[in-house]
């Protein structure tokens, strides 16, 4: 058997990841980092077999993003057997495109006197420009049906699988129809000072993929939420972007048979736009980026008149907060959170323990004033219920929720408006709490119920106290960072692919849980605990009246 040992590097150290242009003789580097892992190439142990001294340089212009692969070692191992060394190029080549492999003379003169980089100009349509730290950036938005997003995707997505926790690259070979579900934003810098003559003003900051999922709904809301009207969806006959026609199921079909339908657009169609990679390069985290960049995304689809609501596939905690942080100061900057009260004082005949009283919701907000402001917003439910439980939060005084429960020995019946209030936001959210886990809290003993509710809801205090918190010091430094948390300033992306959508009709099964193992090598915080569902009032009949009123237990 071969002796193996000193031949294997660690894939991380070994991979530089660099963005270069055109210098003044040769190309000169813009950037160089590492990639955060490198398990879906190389493998979970993130090593590379049969190499000394190896480096790999993964290089990319930074305008047009044109690739290049050059691998270089000191000793490579002769092979033994069945025993040989990883043939590095075949492994990237299902990674990055064939141009990625000529040889580096070649890529280095490309770079270099390329004629059209001078006046080279990102695609599609310019949607916001910024400054910070005294430079400039613009946001582009365009769609994958043009061959140039395309030719950008396939050269950059490989970034996707080395910096984004379950990244997937997005097919490029779909449909035309299909392709224009994926709208695409980038983020370029313009350059001021360029080294030659010959090189683009423009490089790549980070890009995020959007997708619009066509969504039905009834154009006529039912009366109850136990009311069962049978719908049928017909599709539209004619293109339309006004808002007063966009498509929606009828409750009966009025298709007419001699009516010839007209061919329409599937981009007219109402959808939910869902955010599915997010990323902003090592170099350029912690400046603000992300926080434009996500503004661009929402105020983009805010404005569509087709987009209901915005979405995101399973975020990473970094860009979770990213995102709290910029609804939310939407949110108080745009008059929607002043419009938002909760109660502090309810008749004491509401919490009466009688079969079938349940938590008075509907005494305690306003809940067709936050089904209309959440669809103003576009806001997804689940995020929507966060922001709301926020705000309504930092209206309760420090002082009151440091104490936790100690302050709520009399409940609804406080003399302090304040302590009112804390009771009654208490049990909002351990309402909610219980019905989108219901099913797994039911299998559990009354006191074990009561103290996986009482742990969540206190997680959920804790984490929004740290958000206001990172909200407070953000606003007295004019907003600056980039989202916080791990990785890079909290803007090292999201996950990408098509996996679970978290805004839909997730549950919690695992109540007080914070961490949930999702597969090997992969960290996720715990799904959030709460989903806001805008119920009518909660006073109507249960058959577990008992177990009701637990979950309003202090």
């Amino acid at each position: 058997m071969a002796d193996q040992d000193g031949w294997s590097c660690n894939a991380n150290e070994a991979l530089h990841i660099s963005f270069v242009q055109a210098g003044q003789e040769t190309p000169v580097k813009l950037s160089t980092f590492h990639p955060k892992f490198t398990y879906p190439i190389f493998g979970e142990e993130e090593c590379i077999f049969g190499y000394q001294g190896l480096n790999i340089n993964l290089r990319f212009a930074a305008h047009d993003l044109l690739p290049n692969v050059a691998v270089k070692y000191d000793k490579k191992f002769k092979t033994v057997h069945d025993t040989k060394a990883l043939d590095i190029e075949d492994t990237l080549r299902a990674w990055t495109p064939g141009v990625s492999f000529e040889a580096t003379a070649e890529f280095n003169h490309r770079v270099q006197y390329a004629t059209t980089a001078k006046d080279w100009r990102p695609p599609g349509e310019l949607i916001e420009s910024y400054t910070s730290r005294g430079r400039s950036f613009e946001i582009w938005c365009a769609d994958l049906t043009d061959p140039a997003v395309r030719q950008l995707i396939d050269r950059i997505q490989i970034l996707v699988s080395l910096f984004i926790e379950g990244g997937t690259p997005i097919p490029l070979d779909d449909h035309d129809w299909s392709l224009a579900r994926w709208q695409v934003f980038f983020v370029y810098e313009t350059l001021s000072s360029l080294p030659s003559p010959t090189a683009s003003q423009y490089s790549l900051v980070g890009y995020c993929t959007t997708y619009r999922f066509t969504t039905y709904y009834p154009s006529v809301q039912p009366s109850s939420s136990k009311q069962k009207t049978p719908l049928t969806f017909s599709l539209p006959t004619e293109a339309s972007t006004s808002p007063e026609s966009i498509p929606r199921p009828n409750p009966a079909s009025t298709t007419d048979p001699n009516n010839t339908p007209t061919p329409f657009s599937l981009s007219n169609l109402p959808s939910r736009a869902r955010i599915s990679q997010f990323l902003i390069l090592p170099s350029h985290q912690s400046h603000s980026h992300g926080t434009h960049l996500y503004k661009a995304i929402y105020t983009h689809f805010l404005r569509s008149p087709t987009v209901i609501e915005l979405t995101v596939e399973d975020p990473n905690e970094a860009f979770d907060d990213l995102r709290d942080y910029c609804d939310y100061t939407h949110l108080l900057t745009n008059g929607t959170f002043p419009q938002i009260h909760l109660a502090s004082f309810l008749p004491a005949t509401l919490f009466r323990k009688k079969p079938g009283i349940r938590v008075p919701t509907d005494q305690l907000l306003n809940l067709p004033l936050l089904s209309a402001l959440r669809t103003t917003n576009k806001i997804a439910p689940r995020q929507w219920s966060r922001l709301v439980e926020m705000y309504l939060l930092s209206l309760i005084p420090p002082h009151i929720r440091t104490t936790g429960t100690a302050r709520l020995t009399q409940k609804a019946k406080g003399k302090s408006e304040d302590d009112r209030r804390w009771y009654y936001w208490r049990l909002v959210v351990k309402q909610r709490v219980y019905k989108n886990n219901k099913d797994a809290l039911s299998q559990l003993e009354r006191v074990e119920r009561v103290e996986k509710c009482e742990e969540t809801v206190g997680e959920l205090v804790g984490d929004y106290e740290r958000l206001l918190r990172r909200l407070g010091e953000r606003g007295k430094d004019g907003g600056g960072g980039g989202g916080g948390g791990g990785g890079g300033g909290g803007e090292d992306g999201v996950g990408g692919g098509m996996g679970v959508d978290v805004d839909g009709e997730d549950k919690v099964m695992e109540v007080g849980n914070g961490v949930v193992e999702a597969g090997t090598q992969r960290r996720e915080r715990g799904k959030r605990k709460v989903v806001v569902e805008e119920d009518e009032s909660e006073l109507e009949g249960t058959p577990e009246p008992k177990r009701a009123r637990e979950m309003a237990a202090g």
